[in-house]
Order: C-alpha cells, then structure tokens, then sequence
C-alpha cells in the first residue's frame, strides 16, 4: 500500500476518537480541534518514522492532547451554548480531578491504551497508573452522582459534541505536511513538535520517576534515539538551551548544584514560582520549557527555577514579557513585598531584575530575573533565605548567561552584551492607577499576616484625620482638582483601631502649583509645634531621587498624662502630581522596619509617573 493511503485510512479511522479524548481533557472544542489537526500534519510529515509504530496513535495521541492543554480557556464549556447541561456536568466532573488522574481517566476509558504503553506515555508506573485511574474513576462517579460501572457511558456521551468539529479531508492534512517539510518554516502548528524539547532533559532523570510532587509529565513518545529532541530544523532553543548548574553556580559557589526536573509544564497546576498567575503567559505561544535547579544540603540560596516561553513573533514575546513582569509588580494573595526593581541592558531587547520578600516564616527572599530575547521571554527565580538573597550583580550575570544561551536561536541581535542596571520604578500593579498596591508594603515587624488595601476613593473635600494639626492637609483647598485615596490595614492581626497606613494623591493644575503646595507643607511642619504644643517634631528628611522631591516627618502627640502617638507622615512631589503618606504604628510594637517608610513615601512617588 502507498504511503498516502496508508495515512488517509490511519487518518480516517482515527480522528473522531482523538478529537473526542483532546475534547474531554480540555472541555474545548476549538482547542481540540486545532491540536488533533496539527498533530495529524506533523504525523504525516514525519510518516516514515510513525507508521513503524506498533500503533501510529501512540504517536499522534500525545502531541494533540499536550498542545490542547496549552491552547485551551478554563472552563470554556460553561460558556458554550451548544453545549448540553449533560455535557457540561461530564465536563465538570472531569476538570474536578486532578490533571494526572484525569489523563489516566481518559486513557483507560475513551482511548484503551494498554497500561504499560499509558503508563510509559504519561511517565508513571503501571502501579501508579492503575491508582490514578482508580481514583479518578471514583472521583467522577461521585461528583456524577453515578456508578462506576457508568462512568465509561457519562464519558462517551460526550462524542455527539465532539462530533460536530469539522476536519478537514485527508489530502488537506498531506498537502499541509508537505508544504512543512519542503519549506522547513516554523508555525504555530510546530507547538506540539516542540513541546517535545521540553521533556529533552529527562536525561537528568532516572528512567521511570515522576518529576516534582509525583504529578507526571506528558511527553510525546518518540524514538528511541530520538527521545526530547527538537527538531533539526527548527532552529528554536530546546531544554539544552537552559541554564546548567555551572551557570547557577556563582548565587551559592559553596552548594552543589543538580537539576532536579526540566519539563514542558503542560501538567500539573502550571504554577512553578511565587507570584505566577497562570500557566503561561503567552496562551497562544509555540512551546514553554521549565527547569528548577537546586543546592544540595541546607544552604541559603535553596533554588532556581527558569521558565522559557517561545512566542510565534517578537511582538508576542514583548506582550509575555509584560504580562510577566505584571505578575510579580502586582502579586497577588499578599504573598510578598515588592522592595525593588533594576532596568536591565545588555540582555536581549529588554531585561528586568526585582526582588522581593516573602510573608511567610520562615522568611523567604525571591530574585526575579526577566528577559524578551527576540521571540523568547526567559523567566528565572532564585528562591533564598531571608538576609541570603545573592547581590543584584550576581542574578544580573545570571540573566546574562540565560540570555547569551539561548540568544542566537531566539532570534536575538546581540548576544555578547554584558548586563547594565539601572533602579527603576516597579511596572503598574493592576490594583490602582498612581497610588500604592499592597505588595509595595513590607511586612511588619513581628507580624506575618500581610496588608489588605481599600478601594481607592476620591480624595473627600476637607482635612484627613491625623493625631495631630500638623499632620491634617486639604488637597482640594490647597488647589488639587483630583485625586485618590486609600487605606491598608492588616485585619488579620486584631491590632489596634488607630493602627494603619493611608496614601493619597492630589492633582495640580501645573508644576509650579504643585511645587507651591510642597512649601506650604514644609513650613507648616516647621512651625508646628508653636500650634500645636502638644506636638513634638522630629528634624525632617529629606529625599530628592530623579524627578522626585519629598520629605518625611516622625511626630510625638501626647493624648494624655500617660499616653503618646508616635506616627510618621511623608509627602512627595513628582511633577504636578503629589502623593502624602501617614502611618500610625501599633503601641503594642507591630511597627515598619527601620526605614522603610522613607522607601514607602519614595515607592508612593514613583507610582505618581502611572498617572503621566
């Protein structure tokens, strides 16, 4: 029989079942189409190695279901009319399960793979399998309200939707295969060829472990020598594009450092460090490859963990490069505090460093290093003790090893440059315009619940309450004609009412107003305390950093014989804007470290320039 029809009959036999496994994985149709189609171009461009397969499917199965899982939307059958209210609670049933269990699910019930041939595509042992496979059978069944004997019937059912998923004729998928081969360009159909690399570095692994928690890694099934890696011609970075232990090396020369798992972060939960708020940032991207290294022992830096995204265009890779940098500037949960952030030349089209502390015991430090390098974003987070973070010059140099690596693949003009940093103001939060986000606020001392901020407010007509005259201010008598205002809180902690940090920002017609109004604040504190006697002041400080201009007052109120406030009040002025602080410790001694208020009060002012 020819090649060609021994494709179309593998082709025709074969596509309805695929696309209604690819279907039940993802819960979306669209996905599941594109992937099946793309996976079917790549199996007859590669047709002289897969039908040497005991079953050509063993060969198609694993790419379509891997690049369905990275193109497609959570929960997206919800908002599917066409879908059945059966349909939708098969599907919800199924995304209750964890990843892992709901492969197996599908493994054993719609596709009848053998369990050996499951368990070594989904890189687990049959015993492991056979587990899952119980489980989420179980699972299913229960959320169903179904028997288990049932559960084979609830998932076939979904094949009439599937079913509606128009693919295209046979000769459609060779011509496509064809025009691949012959003109060795990448598209986006390339995603499931390359999701391959991400799994090159199973080298590392002992054969037959699970990597990270035990959740298992999807990884296409190749041959035997061909096993994780890219193709020829594909001329994109691969898993031995990625940093090495040598290059981590110098965060911690003592450590001895191993990679612990490389993989293409289709399984799992796809959160792999602090602050990442989805699986990828770039959903419509070619490939993503993981990699976590750690030191052996106990030591301060503990580990590293890189993430390349491969984007279709540079464009796309500059849209993931900001989307990352937005996951750390605004982190969510109050994990963390944002203490500062680097520009970084040198290192691709654009390089950023941050760091930042963690809320939790024990205190944990996280140096981000972030760079777009041609069509590749690389992402890497050194995990390290609190008081261990590695200097800035280091992660720097790490940056530059990640970039010169993967530079000239990525489609990268300048591989050689040395890193350049440069302090900068954060990227916006996504909480509020010009004025602060929580993760701006370090924690307290001895305090480890973190801040919750209010919605900002107009800035109300009238004086904003302070223990004392001095600290009181109307920004719209003064002349502003906008602003915000918001207060944080840590409502966790059961501290006292008068506790808590306000910020706000007022809005001047032009500089020289705004300027005015600076003065005015200065000498009013200069002559505070002959107003006010019951107020001590302490000497100012001052803080001038580019285009910023502010200062900062500790003030003594005694509200009786016996009792007295100490609080602080900032104001800073970045062109026309100007923002003011007040933080009232807790008597009880839950306070700022020594400090930090300045750094608040010179953060406040770099989030003016959000406002332009």
């Amino acid at each position: 029989m020819r090649a060609e029809e021994q494709f179309d009959s593998f082709y025709l036999k074969t596509r309805r079942a695929l696309v209604h496994q690819t279907f039940a994985l993802t819960g979306d149709l669209a996905a599941a189409d594109r992937a099946v189609r793309d996976s079917y171009v790549s199996a007859w461009h590669h047709w002289r190695k897969v039908k040497t397969h005991d079953d050509p499917r063993d060969w198609v199965r694993p790419r379509a279901w891997a690049q369905a899982q990275r193109r497609h939307t959570a929960r997206l059958w919800q908002r599917t009319r066409t879908l059945s209210a059966q349909d939708r609670a098969v599907l919800d049933a199924l995304h209750k399960l964890p990843v892992a269990e709901r492969r197996a699910l599908l493994m054993a019930e719609l596709a009848g793979v053998p369990v050996d041939v499951a368990a070594r595509e989904l890189n687990v042992t049959q015993e492991t399998l056979q587990n899952q496979h119980r489980s989420a059978a179980a699972g299913f069944a229960d959320s169903l309200g179904i028997e288990p004997s049932s559960v084979r019937g609830a998932l076939m059912s979904l094949g009439g939707a599937a079913a509606k998923v128009s693919l295209p004729r046979a000769a459609a998928i060779r011509r496509e295969g064809r025009a691949r081969r012959r003109t060795h360009t990448l598209t986006a159909a390339a995603a499931a060829t390359f999701l391959a690399v991400g799994t090159g570095a199973f080298a590392h692994e002992p054969a037959g472990e699970t990597t990270g928690a035990g959740s298992p890694v999807a990884a296409p099934e190749a041959e035997p020598t061909q096993r994780g890696l890219p193709e020829e011609d594909s001329g994109l970075p691969s898993a031995d594009d990625l940093l090495e232990p040598e290059d981590v090396s110098r965060l911690d020369p003592k450590g001895r450092w191993l990679v612990a798992d490389t993989h293409d972060n289709t399984s799992g939960e796809g959160i792999n460090y602090v602050c990442q708020q989805e699986r990828f940032a770039d959903p419509e991207g070619l490939a993503t490859v993981v990699r976590e290294l750690k030191t052996s022992g106990d030591r301060a830096v503990r580990s590293v963990v890189q993430s390349v995204e491969i984007s279709d265009s540079d464009d796309d890779a500059a849209a993931s490069y900001s989307t990352v940098l937005s996951w750390f500037a605004g982190c969510e949960g109050g994990e963390v505090h944002l203490r500062r952030a680097f520009d970084v030349a040198g290192v691709g089209a654009r390089g950023a460093i941050l760091e930042l502390d963690s809320w939790t015991k024990p205190r944990t430090t996280y140096s981000v290093a972030v760079a777009q390098v041609g069509q590749v974003v690389t992402t890497s987070v050194v995990k390290a003790d609190s008081g261990s973070a590695p200097r800035v010059v280091a992660v720097g140099k790490l940056l530059a090893a990640a970039g010169r690596a993967i530079c000239e693949r990525a489609g990268g003009t300048d591989c050689t440059g040395r890193p350049g940093l440069e302090p900068t103001r954060p990227a916006p939060s996504g909480e509020a315009t010009g004025i602060l986000a929580s993760v701006d606020i370090p924690p307290l001392v001895g305090v480890v619940q973190p801040w919750v901020g209010t919605e900002p407010a107009p800035t109300a007509s009238g004086p904003e309450w302070a223990p004392s005259k001095c600290g009181r201010v109307d920004f719209r008598r003064a002349g502003a004609v906008g602003g915000r205002t918001r207060t944080f809180l840590v409502p966790d902690a059961r501290l006292p009412d008068r506790f808590g940090l306000t910020a706000t920002y007022g809005t001047f017609k032009t500089v020289k107003a705004a300027a005015g109004f600076m003065r005015d604040v200065r000498k009013g504190f200069a002559g505070c305390e002959d107003r006010d006697l019951a107020t001590e002041v302490e000497p100012p400080a001052s803080l001038r950093e580019g285009r910023l201009d502010g200062s900062t007052w500790r003030l003594h109120t005694e509200l009786s014989e016996s009792r007295e406030v100490v609080y602080d009040v900032g104001f800073v002025r970045r062109g026309n804007f100007v923002a003011k602080l007040t933080f009232i410790p807790a008597e009880d001694g839950a306070d700022l470290p020594q400090g930090a208020f300045r750094a608040l009060v010179v953060r406040a002012g770099q989030r003016l320039a959000e406002l332009g």
